[in-house]
């Protein structure tokens, strides 16, 4: 008798306890909606960054910023670099064995320097791809166009979000240091190929060797229907900054923006930001390397 009142005392014990821990997760998950946690996952990560091509006579040599370099973006989901050589591909491929690349090198037998794409192989699917040269004739291999002094090309993927369930077209160019036409030239040609209103999300990124006032700038996001990072971002790391650096930090106090996110999409930037990254006192590329973070619009 005594037992079973036992018994049954310690079930209607039991009963409270987990009523009560019901009450806890009820009470828990209105205060933390689970979308929110989902919301954060939705975010999407772009970094792109002029790595300065393997000059054996720079100040800080490839072999000792490689590592540097490839930690600076590990990170990030979409990855779009530029001035990158066969041997620097080689390198950073081994060091980002999370992503998977696109692209290849801008003389027609495939030397030279690209400007590759990366994207984190665990969230995008690889949907198609292609490398076109900033000419009057795209197609041509190792082609030079208006007044530019080298082959110019921008590599261009399309990619399947799986975490977002959508398309993403991203394009990253690296324009001429020299050639003003050959800019308003490739202005025209990027847009176009931006692939208008047929993506939900479409990035533009790059060296683009013109300020933001420069009539390229100006014609390719009107052109293009594209929104600059920088000017969007509902935080920024700093009031302003530039990002072309030089490898002197000193620099730093006068460095022109150069370096672009554009996008085209419904969606919020949340913050953007140039890194300095230092080693031995030094940057490890001549430009630093721009970062913005894509949300949702809501």
């Amino acid at each position: 008798m005594l037992r079973s009142r036992y018994i049954r005392s310690m079930m209607q014990s039991s009963k409270l306890f987990f009523g009560f821990v019901i009450s806890l997760v009820v009470l828990f998950s209105a205060a933390f909606p689970a979308s929110a946690g989902a919301q954060k996952d939705l975010e999407t990560s772009v970094c792109t960054f002029n790595v300065r091509y393997d000059n054996p006579n720079d100040t800080l040599k490839w072999f000792e910023r490689r590592d540097e370099i490839a930690d600076a973006v590990r990170y990030f989901d979409v990855v779009t670099l530029q001035e990158v050589l066969p041997n620097q591909m080689d390198d950073l491929t081994e060091r980002l064995n999370q992503h998977d690349s696109f692209g290849r090198g801008r003389n027609a037998d495939g030397s030279g320097e690209a400007a590759p794409i990366f994207w984190n192989r665990n969230r995008f699917d690889f949907l198609r791809g292609e490398v076109k040269w900033l000419s009057t004739d795209p197609q041509q291999e190792g082609s030079i166009g208006w007044d530019a002094d080298l082959p110019r090309v921008v590599t261009i993927v399309v990619l399947f979000d799986r975490q977002n369930q959508n398309t993403v077209r991203v394009l990253n160019g690296h324009w001429s240091h020299v050639g003003e036409w050959s800019r308003k030239g490739a202005a025209a040609l990027t847009a176009g190929w931006s692939g208008l209103a047929s993506d939900d999300l479409t990035l533009v990124c790059g060296d683009f060797n013109a300020e933001p006032d420069a009539p390229e700038i100006l014609d390719l996001m009107a052109m293009g229907n594209l929104s600059d990072t920088y000017a969007t971002a509902r935080y920024r790391c700093r009031k302003e900054f530039g990002t072309f650096s030089t490898f002197f930090t000193e620099a730093i106090a006068g460095a022109k923006r150069i370096d672009y996110i554009f996008y085209r999409g419904d969606v919020e930037v949340d913050w953007a930001c140039a890194d300095e990254h230092i080693k031995f006192g030094l940057y490890i590329s001549d430009h630093l390397p721009y970062q913005a973070v894509f949300k949702p619009a809501k």
